[in-house]
């Protein structure tokens, strides 16, 4: 001060949390109308006060904290406007349209929260009678719902409604719902624990310390049933991360990247078309922001070795002005120097160019601004994505729809893929039973033929990809569904009955002459092995076991084995055919380009086979040729069963068993149009081709195919 140094106490806070602390005389009349104001306006506000240190006072009484925190005068208030970012609103409203319910936590003040909660879509848009309603005590009442936000223009009274726990289901649907954790506390002592049955129904929870922000959790997932999923950004919200059944953090630190004008949807089009676009653009402006930066990186490189040898010159007559040795050696090490020197401006131009152009969110952001306004931060994964499982590294929460759609499609696949693994182990069981009672056995060769085809489609499974568009139809998640294990028991037995009648039919066109001659060929073939084994044991010959030797493996064509081949190929099929289901959560069988074509062979090397189109194929995988057409008819009747019948089958469990599910199957079965089926068309066109080319034998047939095919199918614009 003027007449010398004086000492005062400052002191920030929230304006709640200092109103009480404040000297009355010094509090204005506008204090809590300001604040309220502000924050309604979604500002993070903190009240500033300071009390004087009288001269003389001793040390003990300057340290006491409630002496400190006692008859403060108020200073003003200090606000922080933080922007939200561009996309928020987009993901939020794609979620509510794909059946999620959306809250917020998090522990800013109440009327800070709701305006970032209308900003982004949480909740109930604010109309004229459906006002948001804020949890208050209510003294010797209760509590109470009471208007959280400043009176319309035409109203007169505030909204109020009585406080109940079974109320409140009803009250979300028109009102925004919020409370801060005293409030919820309160309410949850006064229902005796019951407000935490229905605390799904509240919109926003504000003030929440970590230990509140998980408790709400665990009561969703304990009380509710609900499958939660958490993120935040900071310390605060590990424990919640840790408690939600999947937890994504998402790094801070990227400022007002992607933040601005809030982006609206368009109303012709749902918010997750908006999102796909918006995601769209992001990604062309990724590509040409990459492109760039290549350019001109490369030209900067191209420059820089043109000054290298100039560098070396300049590092030579140096060193001879300084009188250093210049001979083989000192030219290596100006070599060396050079080359560090290249490649640390390198470095240094590769981040110049990354900060330049590294910022695709923005769209006005051109590339003559400044480096420091259009870069993107550098990030370092901090407390919340220590905790959590997944980490986002987008200035943006879009990932978590990444996530839920990435989660079902992975789920789905798995599931599938264990139906798939269970029925293919039974069909291959009761296969080997059927042949090893009759002494018989498969041919290697056709082992090999199948399996390369079967191996590819179930392969196929891992080039699933998610759609763009999540349903509100979540997928089962559980072997033991009905609609699931009924399939498989359905499927099975289908399965079972027609490879038997496919046995029986084998077995008695063949005769017991036949069989036996099938079986004495094996035990021939047996005591050759034998012998040739125990001949290598004692070192007489080499052991030559290759692919090869499979391959040349005798056999003995025969009509069971021909049958059981064919029968067990295209169950297989069947079931890779009839349990794949992409649509509405990942690609549709004829989207899984490799899934189709394999099962599509399969299926014509099977018809092939059966009708012995090919005979040199048949004579080269051990198949014997139906007597007649009568039995030919018969086996591809128990082929056709087998698909028909667990298709019809399965589909009849799901509609029973899992509505839902049944009825969007069928809708993204009508959404399928003639366009939709021509990829798979010429997809299927080009391997038919390449397979009849490459018979034909002709070298310059396949010179010109290529040629056509890198000129008009690569370059359509060429």
């Amino acid at each position: 001060t003027r007449n010398g140094t004086r000492r005062a106490c400052l002191v920030k806070g929230s304006p709640e949390a200092l109103a009480s602390l404040l000297e009355q005389e010094t509090t204005p009349a506008w204090f809590h109308a300001t604040h309220s104001s502000m924050a309604e306006r979604g500002m993070r506000v903190l009240a500033l006060a300071y009390k004087w240190v009288p001269p003389g006072a001793d040390k003990k009484v300057v340290e006491d904290r409630k002496w400190v925190e006692s008859g403060l005068t108020f200073a003003g208030f200090i606000a922080f406007a933080c922007q939200t970012r561009t996309d928020s609103r987009l993901i939020v409203q794609t979620l509510r349209e794909s059946d999620h319910r959306v809250a917020m936590i998090t522990g800013d003040a109440h009327l800070t929260a709701l305006h970032v909660a209308q900003q982004v879509g949480i909740g109930i848009p604010r109309t004229q009678g459906s006002e948001p309603l804020v949890l208050r005590e209510v003294e010797d009442a209760g509590m109470e719902w009471v208007q959280a936000l400043s009176l319309q223009k035409d109203q007169k009274e505030p909204i109020r409604v009585a406080f109940s726990g079974e109320g409140m289901r009803e009250l979300c649907e028109t009102h925004t719902l919020l409370v801060t954790e005293k409030n919820l506390l309160k309410a949850s002592d006064w229902t005796n624990q019951g407000v935490w049955r229905h605390v799904d129904c509240i919109h926003v929870f504000a003030r929440m310390s970590p230990q509140g922000k998980a408790r709400v959790i665990s009561s969703m997932q304990r009380l509710q049933k609900h499958h939660v999923l958490m993120c935040g950004d900071g310390g605060n919200d590990v424990g919640a991360l840790k408690q939600a059944d999947v937890g994504l953090a998402l790094l801070s630190g990227y400022g007002n990247t992607n933040a601005g004008s809030v982006a609206v949807e368009a109303e012709d089009v749902s918010a997750e078309e908006a999102l796909n676009k918006h995601s769209q653009q992001l990604k062309k402006r990724a590509q040409e922001a990459a492109r760039i930066q290549k350019t001109l990186f490369n030209a900067k490189q191209k420059e820089l070795m043109e000054k290298q040898k100039e560098w070396m010159e300049e590092e030579r007559q140096a060193r001879i002005n300084r009188g250093e040795d210049v001979g083989v050696l000192a030219t290596f090490s100006i070599m060396r120097s050079t080359m560090s020197r290249m490649y640390a401006e390198l470095k240094e131009e590769k981040l110049k160019l990354s900060k330049k152009y590294g910022n695709v969110y923005n769209e006005e952001k051109s590339t003559e601004v400044s480096m420091e306004e259009n870069v993107l931060p550098t990030v370092r994964p901090g407390d919340a994505s220590v905790a959590a499982p997944f980490t986002s590294r987008a200035p943006s929460v879009q990932n978590v729809v990444t996530l839920i759609r990435q989660g079902r499609c992975t789920l789905l696949s798995a599931l599938q893929q264990q139906q798939i693994m269970m029925l293919e182990c039974i069909i291959t069981a009761f296969t080997l039973s059927a042949l090893s009672l009759e002494g018989a056995r498969s041919s290697q060769r056709q082992m090999m033929a199948s399996s390369w085809l079967i191996m590819i489609a179930s392969l196929s499974f891992s080039y699933a990809k998610p759609v763009d568009q999540l349903s509100k139809v979540r997928p089962l998640s559980s072997l033991f569904h009905p609609a699931v294990f009924l399939s498989m028991l359905g499927q099975a037995a289908i399965h079972l009955f027609c490879m038997y009648y496919a046995v029986h039919l084998a077995t008695t066109h063949m005769g017991p002459e036949k069989l036996q001659e099938v079986v004495e060929f094996h035990r021939k073939d047996d005591e050759a092995e034998a012998a040739l084994l125990a001949a290598q044991e004692e070192g007489a010959a080499e052991d030559e076991f290759d692919f090869w030797s499979m391959w040349e493996k005798p056999f003995l064509p025969n009509l069971m084995n021909t049958v059981i081949f064919l029968v067990e190929t295209a169950q297989i099929i069947a079931i890779l055919f009839v349990n794949y289901k992409g649509r509405p959560w990942m690609n549709g069988l004829m989207e899984n380009h490799s899934l189709f074509l394999s099962i599509f062979l399969c299926v014509g090397l099977v018809a092939t086979c059966a009708w012995g189109y090919f005979p040199e194929l048949n004579t080269l995988i051990h198949l014997e040729a139906f007597p007649d057409d009568y039995f030919r008819w018969q086996v591809m009747g128990l082929v056709a069963a087998s698909l028909v019948g667990t298709f019809l089958w399965d589909r009849m469990i799901v509609a029973l068993f899992a509505k839902p599910i049944f009825r969007a199957m069928i809708d993204s079965a009508k959404e399928t149009s003639l366009k939709d089926l021509k990829p798979i068309v010429m997809t299927a066109g080009k391997v038919i081709g390449g397979i009849l080319l490459l018979g034909s034998g002709n070298i310059l047939l396949w010179i010109g195919a290529f040629y056509a095919y890198r000129r008009f199918f690569r370059n359509p614009e060429a």
